[in-house]
Parts: C-alpha cells; sequence; structure tokens
C-alpha cells in the first residue's frame, strides 16, 4: 500500500468509528408523565367537558412541580411547563369530547408528559 492509500483506509476507519458511537444529546433527558381518567364523566354535558379540562391542567401542575425548589426562576419554568403539557394534551382532550358518546370513547385516558 501506498501512503496515500494507507491514509485513505484510517481516515475512512476513523469516520466509521466516529458515526458508530454518536447518540442523540436529548436521549438522556427524563421526563415525567401521567395519565388522565375521565371514564366517569360524561363528556357529552359541559359539565363533564369542563371537569376533564381541569383534571388536565391539575395533572399538568403535579407533573410539572419542582419539589423542594421554591425559587422564582422555578416557579416560572413550572409555570411554563404546565402551559406546555396542558397545550400538548389538548388535542387529545378535543377527540374525547368530539367523540363523546361514541364506540371511539372507550380510551378514557389522556396523556400528559413535562417538557
Amino acid at each position: 500500500m501506498t501512503r496515500s492509500t494507507t491514509f485513505l483506509a484510517l481516515l475512512a476507519a476513523a469516520a466509521a468509528s466516529t458515526a458508530t458511537l454518536s447518540f442523540p444529546a436529548y436521549a438522556a433527558e427524563p421526563t415525567k408523565s401521567t395519565e388522565v381518567r375521565y371514564d366517569d364523566l360524561n363528556l357529552a354535558s359541559a359539565d363533564g367537558a369542563k371537569a376533564l379540562t381541569v383534571r388536565v391542567e391539575r395533572a399538568a401542575k403535579r407533573v410539572c412541580d419542582v419539589n423542594g425548589d421554591r425559587s422564582l426562576d422555578q416557579a416560572m419554568e413550572s409555570r411554563t411547563c404546565a402551559k406546555i403539557a396542558v397545550a400538548r394534551a389538548m388535542p387529545q382532550v378535543e377527540l374525547a369530547l368530539a367523540n363523546a358518546g361514541t364506540q371511539l370513547a372507550e380510551n378514557s385516558r389522556v396523556s400528559l408528559a413535562a417538557k
């Protein structure tokens, strides 16, 4: 082998080993999640729809709560997290309300996750 061929082989081997060692940075970020059950609610009524929305909002606050840390920064981060969690769960809530009283409403839970 010539020097240039050897160099190219080493370069290719280095590139291949680098590609196999890469992994997404977000994989290590832990997330908290919960499910909000609504099988006891009548979603066809305004009271039932409101109760589901309140349950989702309360669950978002619980999932995003920072235990022990009462700093202003953590309070704002927790509030922002809860707003995002509710916004992500709303399509499920809207689907449940649209399917109220049908066979499609048998799932009876909304999944909610913190950022």
